[in-house]
């Protein structure tokens, strides 16, 4: 999954394809692999060692993705890319997954005239529920309830 999505962030923001280096280590019947990804000439790196390599790749690339998204919602163009692409969501999905913790809820209501519709959405996770900028769809709105959940977790860690 996270390989993909960062594949897709790269095609997105026109950056070259990210490119993977792996480390293995151990013997043959038990080798040991960590991973690096150079994405748009910055090294991310899996923070332990894993039993496969595609498992290494995919935690170099969930590196990658979480410090990407950790930089915020600001107007850069990776981060409107990780809007656009809905990475942020899939982090909040992931997560809850990880922790046993049911999946997040989304909650959007529309207001605003039937021809200029504003819909606002907001996301429970853990018990806490976050608010998001009010959009022009609900697609949006909830993006944007996720970005606000995972930058107020990224924050509190």
């Amino acid at each position: 999954m996270y390989k993909n999505q960062l594949q897709e962030l790269a095609q997105r923001s026109c950056f070259n394809l990210p490119s993977y280096a792996c480390i293995r280590e151990g013997p043959d019947h038990a080798p040991r692999f960590k991973a690096s990804v150079n994405f748009n000439g910055e090294i991310f790196e899996s923070p332990t060692y894993s039993n496969t390599l595609r498992q290494a790749e995919h935690a170099a690339a969930e590196v990658a993705l979480n410090s990407l998204s950790a930089r915020g919602p600001s107007r850069s163009l990776t981060a409107r890319v990780l809007d656009e692409t809905g990475v942020y969501k899939n982090l909040l999905q992931e997560t809850a997954h990880r922790a046993g913790l049911k999946l997040p809820l989304y909650t959007t209501v529309r207001s605003g005239p039937g021809h200029v519709p504003v819909f606002t959405s907001t996301v429970e996770l853990a018990g806490l529920s976050f608010t998001g900028e009010s959009a022009k769809t609900k697609k949006q709105a909830e993006k944007n309830a996720a970005i606000t959940a995972w930058s107020a977790l990224k924050r509190s860690e």
